[in-house]
Order: structure tokens, then sequence, then C-alpha cells
């Protein structure tokens, strides 16, 4: 099977002073170009197991077999029209089609069905009709002409969109993980914590160790790069984490006076907490203050301590 590809699209034409919606659509006519159901199968939570074979039955990816409906509605200039695709038509708009019901139904029975294999279905180029409708019709999710209420059937594969997207995950998974191998452990520290990732062990309770937890937060890279490279480093991270941390430790409480937040001694008043009760709103106002002109010094003076 030859490589798929997507269909180059012209601009615009212009006709009678206003713009055609409707781009001209080229195909390659050696070439085919395949389609891709956009709704894979749910895993199973239990196996199946093949008796003929006396082995577990493969996960297929989508349902084996779809028929693909060849008429659907448009929003075009601005209103719905309804398109249908039978072999042999000259165009896709039914008010522009025979009209005679007993012509209609002979057309559409001579076709010939098309159906998702396995997930996929693919025509070569020369099929231009076929290929243009399925490119605008509401069933293909990424049709600029869908009408609001369609169902999410299908996508082209574009081959190129497709291997750049995954070129880019993973220079994305590569970026992580130079950074999770090369932070630091207080950074380290800071950064699983904001993502998540346990410090202890679940079965024994005791604290990993730095290569335990490194591990971890190297899987984590892995896992979710683009957020793992978009939060690390974060300076607001880093201050929720210290502040959180030296609350916890008691190094600042409001055992002295409940309305003021103070360094351990209780002499030294960091912010006006008065009202509120809960840890998480405490925390939450020393970060406050931690962020304005007045709380600046207090920000210094809380990472020296972890630093």
């Amino acid at each position: 099977m030859a490589k798929a590809h997507a269909p180059e699209m012209e601009a615009p034409l212009q006709k009678e002073g206003r713009k055609v919606f409707l781009p001209e659509f080229k195909f390659d006519p050696q070439k085919k170009y395949v389609f891709e159901l956009a709704v894979e199968n749910p895993r199973r939570e239990l196996p199946v197991f093949d008796f003929a074979n006396k082995r577990e039955a493969p996960h297929k990816k989508f349902k084996p077999w779809q028929n693909i409906v060849l008429t659907s509605q448009i929003v075009w200039e601005g209103e719905r029209r309804t398109i249908r695709y039978y072999d042999g038509c000259t165009t896709l708009f039914v008010d522009e089609q025979p009209t005679h019901k007993e012509t209609v139904d002979l057309l559409i029975k001579q076709s010939k069905p098309r159906v998702f294999v396995d997930g996929k279905f693919s025509c070569f180029g020369d099929e231009r009709m076929l290929l243009i409708y399925l490119n605008i019709c509401s069933w293909n999710g990424e049709s600029p002409y869908r009408t609001r209420s369609a169902n999410h059937i299908f996508v082209a594969v574009n081959q190129d969109k497709k291997a750049t997207a995954e070129s880019t995950k993973l220079d994305e998974i590569e970026e992580a993980l130079k950074l999770a191998r090369e932070a630091n452990k207080n950074k380290m520290m800071v950064h699983a914590s904001y993502l998540g990732i346990p410090t202890t062990d679940w079965d024994s309770g005791n604290e990993l160790t730095e290569k335990e937890l490194r591990t971890a937060y190297r899987k984590e890279a892995s896992a979710n790069p683009r957020n793992f490279i978009d939060s690390y480093g974060n300076k607001s991270i880093e201050t929720k984490y210290y502040i959180n941390k030296a609350w916890e430790e008691g190094l600042i409480n409001n055992k002295v006076n409940k309305n003021k937040a103070t360094w351990k001694n209780g002499e030294n008043i960091i912010c006006d907490i008065s009202g509120l009760k809960s840890n998480e709103a405490i925390c939450q106002r020393l970060y406050e203050f931690s962020q304005s002109e007045d709380g600046e010094e207090f920000g210094i003076q809380l990472k020296s301590v972890y630093s």
C-alpha cells in the first residue's frame, strides 16, 4: 500500500465578487488517502479467551467493521445544506442532483459500499468526489463545515502532521528526561511534590531514597513531558512548597497570636492572618504576601532556609 497523504488545498477562489468558501481539493491519483475512526475501543477490564487458539484474544483498537454514511448535512455559506455521494455523481449537493426518487435509489444501489475495516478506510486519489465528500462531511471531525450536532466519526490521516506531532512529543520527552536527570535533590523534591509523586513507599511506609524518588520522577517526565517542562523551575511552585513545609514543621506558626503568622520564636511577625482557620488558607495568605512588595524580604528569608 502506498503511503497515505493528506489532500493539498488551493486558496479560496473568487467568484462574482465573493469568496467561494469550499477550496479546490487536489489529489494525486497514484496515491492512497487514508481515514481513521475517531473513537477507539475501550480497554477490556477482563481478558477474553479465544478457545480456538487457547490463548487470550488480542485487543482490537477499533471496531472491526463500520459502514461509511454517504449522506451528511454541512454548514455551507451560513446555512445548512445536505450533501450526498454516489458513484458517478458530478455534484455533492442533493438539491443539484437528480430529484426523481427511483433514479436516486438506483444510483445509490449501484454504488460500491464503503466501510471502515479495522478502523481504516483508504482510496486512491482518482476517486475525487468521494474524497471531497469525506473531507467536508460533518462526520469528519476536522471538517470546517461540520454542523454542531454531528457525531465525530472519523478523521483524515495526515502522515506529515502525525510525524510532526510524534517528533515534537519525542523532543519533549528528551528535554523532560534531561531536566529530571540534572535537577538537584532539593529542586526534585519541590517539583515531585507539585507533580503528586509520592515520597514514601506504599507497602512499607519507608521514605524513598533519592535514587528511588528520581526513578519515579523520571517516569513522570517521560509520561507527561509537556506538563513536566512547563512546571519545572516555576518560582511560585517553589515558594508554595517552602511555605507549606515551614508551616508543617512549625518554623512558621501562629501560636503566640492566632491572628499573626510569625517565625518560630513568635517575635518576628510575617503578616496578618486574621479570620483564617485552615492551614490551606493560612499558607495561601502567606504566599500572597510573599508576592507583594512588603513580602519580598520574607520570600528571601524563606528561600535561604531551604536552599
